[in-house]
């Protein structure tokens, strides 16, 4: 390298890496919980860590993303910052990762701040970035396979075998991060074929057993070993096939989605299922960025030398990536998995490889790209036929830069724009921020007193939690893990609920049937130890969750059994007018009302069923919970 260009080095690597993670933070920072983060910080902090660590999350082994969900819950489960933070660590360790086995591969050059830059700015990576969940697999993965490859090259150049455990424990990393990891161990085998023997294909092979017989034999039983293991333990995520979904997969992964996101595309998103947006090119620019990549493929090849095989390398990877998708969850969703670029993530990195492999030499190698036509040549073949040796070079790198800025700016724009839907377009991030700000605010009105809201355990939208089912709707499952003013009592004198733009709303009865008025004058129903009352409603109800409401006036304090349906509810009774909300499921057509305390009389006026609805009249929540509204 030039002295010029060794004095720009470290500046140059500053700027990128800090624009890089100026970006990332600004993107990470602004999103919010989805789907899976909720449960997998949940998980980390109801059990020991011990327990959680081997358990497979659905069809992923991940213990590397227990533990860190493991440490979310330990340190405030309800502050997305923590994981927004790991997030942004995981990304600068991934640009790192990159830099390293650039540099390693093939020295400092500008070369390598050019592929670095176009790794650092891909949009194919901030899917699986923005979304926590997906980037404990992914984003560990990328710098596993930047870290392996550097390693095994630093093996084959004969820096001793402390490579081989490096590559060891980096590989053991990324098993435990993601099973993708798998992917890494053929391209490590074909690096060495490619690049690091002579001969034909089989005297190649060949060559590489007897030298590296010990290194392959250990990756053969690691990954056969591992792989076992998990198809043993973890959930096999498709049981069904659908018939006819390779050929759409194909043209969406392939066709539409992997091409434009190479050339900093894909310039705009499909946020229909906002935030997880997927990949929408215009369908000229995805036809276009074919083309793009084929004519520069040729010209490279034109060019430089033995520029296939880096080629084969990345179109062999992109195809293990579209199997392991067309057999796994495509099956399961369909084609439309091939518009998400979290499919394609471990992709860029066999693409800043392969780059890199294309377009510069790599030093140690038995064979490696390089240049037709060598600066310094005269001989009649290799001069150039324009006035001059250094316009064609000059013309090249003029050529060869805005390109890269080009498809730089290309990635920066259409990552800031995937952002966006996960800061303003993210239907969870909007409801759940107005529920949090209810319920801060109604603990700021303490005055500092401990504070609980009533909330009824609703199944929320699916457009807020991202959830295929009701479990993973649960309002109780969501609030109990973001905050502690929230709770969800069986039983409640001031039931509150969430509307449809999730502000905490007071609740009360839509009736559905109701019972008779009792038969005491002044007082109904009475009820006194040791005796109780079945009262019977106007219609039988189905199998739902009901509230019943129970209106009463208590001589003291006093504790009472509901039975209803399925459910058996002992609850405490103030004394006075008062008006309680008891939650019972199943179907049932009357109710029990007794276990009243000795000596205390309770009269009952007429009982209601029905649903939680919206309650009439000022319906914020004071700071001990209560509301105004309709008193008994």
């Amino acid at each position: 390298m030039a002295a010029r260009a060794r004095r720009w080095w470290w500046p140059s690597v500053a700027v990128l890496l800090a624009a890089h993670l100026a970006l990332r933070g600004w993107a990470a920072y602004g999103a919010f919980w989805y789907l899976d983060d909720y449960r997998l910080v949940r998980e980390g902090g109801d059990r020991p860590l011990a327990s959680r660590l081997l358990e497979p999350y659905d069809a992923q082994f991940m213990p590397l993303g227990r533990a860190l969900a493991w440490l979310a819950a330990r340190a405030d489960p309800a502050d997305y910052r923590i994981l927004a933070t790991m997030s942004l660590a995981m990304a600068a360790a991934a640009a790192c990762s990159c830099l390293w086995m650039l540099v390693t591969l093939f020295g400092r050059r500008p070369g390598v701040l050019a592929v670095w830059a176009l790794y650092l700015s891909t949009a194919i990576t901030a899917p699986a970035y923005l979304w926590w969940a997906a980037g404990l697999n992914q984003m560990p993965l990328q710098s596993v396979f930047f870290l392996a490859v550097g390693a095994w090259v630093r093996h084959l150049r004969g820096d001793g075998r402390r490579w081989l455990t490096v590559l060891a424990a980096v590989l053991t990393i990324g098993l435990g991060s993601y099973v993708k990891t798998l992917l890494v161990f053929p391209v490590l085998a074909f690096v060495t074929v490619a690049y690091f023997s002579r001969g034909g294909p089989v005297v190649r092979l060949a060559d590489v057993l007897r030298r590296h017989w010990a290194a392959t034999a250990a990756g053969v039983l690691g990954a056969g070993g591992y792989l076992v293991y998990y198809v043993t333990t973890a959930p096999q995520l498709a049981t069904v096939r659908r018939p006819g979904v390779a050929g759409d997969l194909a043209r969406e992964m392939l066709g539409t989605t992997f091409a434009p996101g190479l050339l900093g595309g894909p310039w705009r998103w499909d946020d229909v299922i906002a935030p997880v947006a997927q990949a929408d090119p215009p369908p000229a620019a995805a036809v276009g960025s074919w083309l793009v990549l084929a004519g520069g493929a040729v010209v490279l090849g034109r060019l430089r030398r033995r520029t296939g095989r880096a080629w084969f390398l990345l179109g062999s990877y992109v195809a293990a990536d579209y199997l392991l998708l067309l057999t796994t969850r495509a099956q399961v969703v369909g084609a439309v998995t091939g518009t998400e670029y979290r499919y394609l993530t471990d992709a860029a990195c066999a693409a800043v490889l392969a780059l890199g492999l294309a377009t510069m030499e790599l030093p140690g190698a038995a064979e490696s790209s390089e240049a037709r036509f060598p600066r310094g040549r005269t001989d009649a073949r290799a001069r150039p036929r324009s006035t001059g040796s250094r316009r064609p070079t000059a013309v090249a790198v003029t050529a060869a830069t805005a390109v890269v800025a080009a498809v730089t700016i290309g990635g920066v724009s259409s990552t800031v724009t995937y952002a966006r839907s996960w800061h303003s377009g993210h239907p969870g991030k909007t409801y759940l921020e107005a529920t949090l700000a209810d319920l801060d605010a109604a603990r700021a009105s303490s005055g500092g007193a401990p504070v609980r809201i009533d909330l009824e355990d609703q199944v929320l939208p699916q457009r807020v939690t991202g959830a295929l089912n009701l479990r993973d709707s649960s309002s109780r499952r969501l609030l109990s893990l973001l905050s502690d003013v929230a709770r969800f009592p069986p039983a409640t004198e001031r039931p509150h609920r969430l509307d449809d733009s999730g502000r905490v709303v007071a609740a009360d009865i839509d009736p559905s049937a109701t019972t008779g008025r009792g038969p005491q004058p002044g007082c109904g129903w009475r009820l006194q130890a040791p005796g109780g009352v079945r009262l019977a409603l106007d219609r039988p109800l189905v199998d739902r969750g009901w509230w019943v409401r129970i209106d009463y006036l208590a001589a003291d304090d006093s504790a009472l059994d509901v039975e209803a349906g399925r459910s058996t509810r002992v609850v405490d009774l103030r004394r006075g007018l008062h008006r309680l909300f008891v939650a019972v499921d199943g179907g049932f057509d009357a109710i029990g009302l007794g276990g009243t305390d000795p000596g205390v009389t309770v009269c009952v006026d007429q009982v209601q069923v029905g649903l939680l609805a919206t309650a009439a009249g000022d319906d914020t929540p004071g700071p001990d919970g209560s509301q105004e509204g309709p008193t008994p």
